[in-house]
């Protein structure tokens, strides 16, 4: 009697001579069609485990197997955590900043990003570099050469070095106060006019005005102009000639009715026509302007003195500008010195040097001395710190190449200064160590 079982095989019979009639075209054989893709495939996934797992234990065993990075000049940076070494001495030495690595290794220095897991197992030596340089240097293209722009800020000057820097010409009909060493000074179209007279002021229309503190260094960047003062008038005060069928002191103003361009002042022999900046300036030590009529000006007696026609004419008309909320500055460029306003506050903890960010700039300090044969450079950078570049192969080193400017050495020396940046600095610093 046939069980279970013997219907199972019989099955598999069946279904087994199908398959070999549909795969070989044989019905009648007896191996498995399947059978040797099967072991075919299973004998190739377990090789390609072996392999797998043989290179994996060599990389354990022999980490990292591209040594590129041991080559001299090479500054291997970490991918993972982004921290810097030098190979030297079959050893690792972390280094402090990517200026030192630079100055170590030379201008030809190479950059070469390493993952961990190849410097792993490497040995370690100490940290080296130059405490204070900067962590990163600018690129070439981020060296910036002007217009840079010296503002008054308070009792100090600051450096804005940003060439993009908002700012607006001091208009010609335009002008502002500054105060120097006890003086006092007009600034107006690029020039500088000592204010000999209290009233002055007064009279332009900047009555209770505080000047800005300028420094002798930035007023002598302003080329000079003609001093202002009050008109002086002899006998001023005293009893003049009658105009008009009234009496007038000696330095009485007086204008033309109906808005006429006429302008006098009154002397001993009569009316002397006057500039409009100085009539301006006698209303400041003179009773209020009296109006007279074509026909008073003409019986008038006349003086002959015509001294104060063409006094300070340009300066007629003229508006004060105050700075309040930014600052008076003046923005240098090759083509001389500019009187602008600028629109940043520089409030309190501003750097004494404001750059771009970014950006850095190589500077020199004028005047440059008789004994040097180019100017030392020094890299300001965006936190107006300014570090000596001057050393041997420095530039090159650091990939510092670009426009220099100079700057007055009171203000670049002003500056915060780091340590200078160079490979006899790096190596006194670690021999110190």
């Amino acid at each position: 009697m046939q069980t279970q079982r013997d219907h199972v095989h019989a099955h598999q019979f069946q279904m087994t001579r199908m398959s070999n009639s549909l795969v070989a075209g044989d019905s009648a054989g007896v191996d498995n069609p399947f059978q040797r893709p099967v072991v075919g495939l299973l004998t190739g996934v377990l090789l390609a485990v072996l392999v797998v797992g043989g290179y994996a234990v060599y990389g354990w065993l022999v980490p990292g197997g591209d040594t590129s990075w041991r080559r001299p000049g090479t500054i291997i940076v970490e991918k993972e955590s982004g921290d810097r070494y030098v190979f030297a001495g079959g050893k690792l030495l972390p280094v402090r900043n990517m200026t030192s690595a630079l100055l170590l290794q030379g201008p030809s220095a190479t950059v070469e990003l390493v993952s961990h897991t190849a410097l792993r197992g490497v040995p370690r030596g100490p940290v080296i570099g130059l405490p204070g340089a900067p962590q990163v240097l600018p690129a070439a293209a981020d060296l910036v050469g002007g217009p840079w722009m010296a503002c008054l800020t308070g009792r100090t000057v600051r450096l804005d070095l940003d060439p993009a820097a908002p700012a607006t010409p001091l208009a010609p009909g335009e002008f502002t106060l500054v105060a120097s060493a006890g003086k006092r000074y007009l600034l107006w179209r690029g020039t500088k006019s000592e204010i000999a007279d209290d009233a002055v002021p007064i009279a332009l229309g900047a009555a209770g005005a505080t000047p800005a503190t300028a420094p002798a260094i930035w007023l002598d960047a302003v080329a000079d102009g003609e001093p202002i003062t009050i008109p002086k008038v002899p006998k001023h005060g005293a009893k003049g000639p009658k105009v008009a069928g009234h009496p007038y002191r000696i330095g009485q103003v007086f204008t033309q009715a109906g808005g006429g361009a006429q302008r006098f002042v009154l002397r001993s022999d009569g009316l002397a026509p006057v500039s409009e900046t100085a009539f301006t300036l006698l209303q400041a030590v003179s009773s209020p302007p009296v109006a007279l009529s074509a026909a008073d000006i003409v019986t008038a007696p006349a003086s002959t003195d015509r001294s104060l026609t063409g006094f300070l004419s340009a300066l007629a008309g003229v508006t004060f500008r105050d700075p309040a909320g930014g600052a008076l500055c003046l923005r240098q460029s090759p083509a001389g010195a500019e009187l602008v306003l600028s629109a940043r506050g520089y409030r309190a903890g501003t750097p004494p040097a404001v750059l771009a960010p970014g950006s850095a700039v190589l500077a020199y300090a004028l005047p440059i001395p008789t004994t040097q044969q180019t100017p030392e450079p020094w890299l300001i950078t965006e936190d107006g710190v300014r570090y000596d570049v001057s050393g041997e192969n420095v530039l090159s080193s650091l990939r510092l190449s670009g426009p220099q400017i100079g700057i007055p050495a009171p203000w670049l020396t002003a500056l915060p200064t780091g340590p200078a940046l160079s490979r006899a600095a790096l190596t006194a610093t670690e021999e110190g160590s």
